[in-house]
């Protein structure tokens, strides 16, 4: 015989956890092969992520939205690891002053950026973090030995800057990506 009042509590704590949803976690230890992946799309902002371990392996993960979107990615494995990340943004303004005059200056994108990490890793771990709000903050940091591959640009005005960097071999690699951002402390 089913326990009602054990039923009913399952009932009462997932709804709301379905509802209100504005996070997700997840931990995944193995001995064999995983596989994740996972994106958000929102005004202003996208991310997706794709990420694979064998052999002895752990993916550890992190997300959330609302005002301010990010991700805490950590992977180790002892096998070989597929690395991909990708996140986009744009900040859209209204105005008068276009620059063409066949464009529509009402719905121009004065800023954004774009990045990417790509990797195949023998062994070894990756870890990340992903911000996005009034700006956008990236960090990156891998240590073992394969491949990873990283790209970043942004346009903001007048302005454009691009980035990229490829490591292949014994690694360990740091990189900060901060794209409109201005409260440094």
């Amino acid at each position: 015989m089913v326990n009602r009042a054990g039923v009913l509590l399952l009932v009462l704590l997932f709804i709301p956890i379905l509802i209100c949803a504005d996070s997700i976690s997840s931990s995944i230890s193995c001995k064999g092969v995983s596989f994740v992946g996972s994106s958000v799309v929102q005004p202003g902002a996208a991310w997706s992520e794709r990420l694979s371990v064998s052999d002895v392996g752990m993916i550890v993960r992190d997300l959330f939205t609302g005002e301010k979107a990010g991700a805490n990615t950590m992977v180790r494995s002892q096998g070989p690891m597929g690395i991909y990340e990708y996140s986009a943004s744009a900040l859209n303004s209204t105005g008068k002053d276009g620059v063409c005059l066949f464009g529509m200056p009402e719905n121009r994108s004065v800023s954004g950026y774009e990045s990417t990490v790509l990797g195949l890793m023998q062994q070894g771990s990756y870890s990340s973090m992903l911000l996005h709000g009034n700006g956008s903050r990236f960090l990156v940091n891998a240590n073992g030995s394969g491949i990873l591959l990283t790209r970043a640009g942004s346009v903001d005005g007048l302005k454009e800057m691009y980035h990229a960097s490829d490591v292949l071999g014994e690694l360990n690699l740091t990189e900060v990506m901060e794209i409109g951002v201005y409260d440094w402390f």
